[in-house]
């Protein structure tokens, strides 16, 4: 089967968001929507076998590494692909995959998903430098083997336009803001973006979460964490550098508007309207 894979290295899901929020996400990219709606097919075929107790054919789930959809160039149509590791192939034989292709492609039809076959197939391993002599201690059974799905761990990325994040926090403000400055204000007016610009300050080399520039002036934008509350003093003291070294305007994007597409918005339109009445 000659496919064309459309979410090559599944990104993280927010945990507090829905699948379907997600796939209404405006900013969601196209490997995002495809992952959540691989997990969600895959989470929705194993429930529904648990409600008509088929244990056993359920359980295999358990053992999916990835969910992965792709196209299939020959037929034109979706496949849901279940990648496992080696030791666990075995145990999906052509009975339990028939049962998983059938509720899959019965979950699909009602939602639309357009997923029309499923498959399983091996994990593949991620290749980092260093990888033979992280092999031969397994060969020579100095590490354990029954349980290794890679040679190294895969590290998880945030990127859009050749741009890296740490988080996704800091991915969806930027989405939010590209949103601003391509559909939002004029060409002959708009922002210039800058995520995670490395810079000095006196006393302090530090890398600001975004920084960004409208109408001749720069402004700093900080994306808060779950434990900002313990950092507040640090916060204003850099606040007050950066003021001291020439930036406009800084600003914090609190945790509850990430995940909020309207309240990240207006969080981010009146930071721009500051940043313009700085004098």
């Amino acid at each position: 089967m000659t496919a064309q894979q459309h979410n090559e290295g599944a990104l993280p899901l927010p945990e507090s968001r829905s699948y379907d929020e997600l796939k209404d996400d405006p900013w969601a990219s196209a490997e995002e929507k495809s992952a959540a709606k691989a997990d969600a097919l895959l989470g929705g075929l194993a429930t529904l076998l648990v409600q008509r107790g088929d244990l056993d054919t359920a359980r295999l789930v358990l053992a999916v590494d990835e969910p992965v959809i792709e196209f299939d160039d020959e037929d034109g149509t979706l496949a849901l692909w279940l990648e496992v590791t080696p030791s666990e192939s075995e145990n999906f034989t052509d009975a339990a995959v028939g049962k998983l292709r059938t509720a899959c492609v019965e979950i699909s039809n009602r939602k639309g998903y357009g997923v029309g076959w499923l498959g399983v197939r091996e994990t593949l391993p991620t290749i980092r430098p260093g990888w033979r002599e992280s092999l031969r201690e397994q060969i020579e059974g100095k590490k354990p083997t029954n349980q290794a799905r890679r040679l190294a761990p895969a590290a998880p990325f945030w990127t859009d336009d050749n741009l890296s994040f740490t988080n996704a926090g800091e991915q969806r403000v930027y989405r939010a803001l590209r949103h601003i400055q391509e559909k939002v204000l004029p060409p002959q007016e708009t922002i210039g973006i800058f995520p995670l610009a490395n810079g000095r300050i006196p006393g302090h080399t530090w890398e600001p979460d975004v920084i960004v520039t409208y109408k001749g002036r720069a402004g700093v934008l900080e994306i808060d964490g779950p434990h900002h509350n313990a950092r507040r003093a640090l916060d204003t003291s850099r606040d007050h550098l950066l003021l001291d070294s020439g930036v406009g305007y800084v600003d914090r994007v609190p945790v509850e508007a990430i995940s909020d597409h309207n309240e990240l918005l207006s969080v981010l339109q009146r930071f721009l309207r500051r940043l313009a009445d700085v004098r």
